[in-house]
Order: C-alpha cells, then sequence, then structure tokens
C-alpha cells in the first residue's frame, strides 16, 4: 500500500537518493545537466532550502515505509500573469514503482496543499521530447501553455 505524507526537514538527504535515481535518464533529454547534481553539495542546499520553506511544500511516497516517490511545490511568480501560480518543481518515482499510480497520488496531494493555500493555477514544466512525462502530466490535468526555446552562443 502506499502512502503518502509530508517530508520531514531532517530528510534532505532521502530527497537526494530519489532524485538521483529517478532522473538518471534526463541527460539524454538535455546534455548539459549536471549529472550528479542531486547528490552534490548544490543539490544538497537546494533540498534543504525547499525543506525549510513554509512557502513551499515536499511529500514522500512509500511503500512498506520505503520511500518510492516524491515530490515539490513551491510559489512561482509571474508580473504579467493574474493568477495566483504554484509549481511542480521537482517530482519523481523509482523506475521500478512507476505506472502504478504513484505520481498521481502525489499530484493530487500537491493540488490539495496548493489549493489550500489558495493557489489557482499550478505549472510544471518538463524536456519537449520526453513524452511519457508529457503524456502522465496530460492525464493528470495539465495543459500545454507555452514552450522554452534554448539557443547555444557560438563564437
Amino acid at each position: 500500500m502506499i502512502t503518502i505524507r509530508p517530508c520531514l526537514p531532517t530528510e534532505w538527504n532521502t530527497l537526494q537518493k530519489l532524485n538521483d535515481e529517478v532522473f538518471q535518464d534526463n541527460l539524454k533529454y538535455d546534455p548539459d545537466l549536471v549529472a550528479d547534481y542531486a547528490l552534490s553539495e548544490k543539490g544538497k542546499n537546494y533540498f534543504k532550502l525547499v525543506l525549510k520553506d513554509k512557502n513551499s511544500c515536499c511529500f514522500i511516497a512509500e511503500e512498506a515505509g520505503k520511500p518510492v516517490g516524491y515530490i515539490v511545490g513551491s510559489p512561482k511568480k509571474y508580473s504579467y500573469r493574474k493568477s495566483k501560480y504554484f509549481e511542480l518543481d521537482n517530482m519523481g518515482v523509482s523506475p521500478q514503482n512507476r505506472s502504478h499510480g504513484i505520481g498521481s497520488k502525489l499530484i493530487k496531494t500537491l493540488i490539495q496543499w496548493a489549493s489550500e493555500h489558495k493557489y489557482k493555477k499550478i505549472i510544471v514544466n518538463t524536456y519537449f521530447k520526453n513524452s511519457p512525462a508529457i503524456a502522465f502530466y496530460k492525464r493528470n490535468g495539465f495543459g500545454e501553455i507555452d514552450v522554452t526555446l534554448e539557443r547555444k552562443i557560438v563564437k
């Protein structure tokens, strides 16, 4: 049975390990990624800050007491938009536990938290070529709103 619970402020290391596990395939979408970011000092600091931020939230999915997924959300400010936005900043489910509804449960938990804190919209970014993630987010009610483009600066 899967349980979803708030992440404790001391569990930054659990988040680092989960993040490292679930994002191993992201280098195929973005060769500019720092492969060991999650386990680096910067990754550690990111998770520590998120867990201290009272405006952010983090939940862990567990099966039989073992962490199998997580989700992190934080406020997203747009000076040019009317609604109050919340960003699904970071989430993942261990590869061997995917396609069992865990990610959807995590998103529902994040939506509930954001709603209780008076947010009106949730935004998420994923890689353009990551079609499984795009399909997952669409199944969970997200729709396309913009496209981010990148260009190398060559001299």
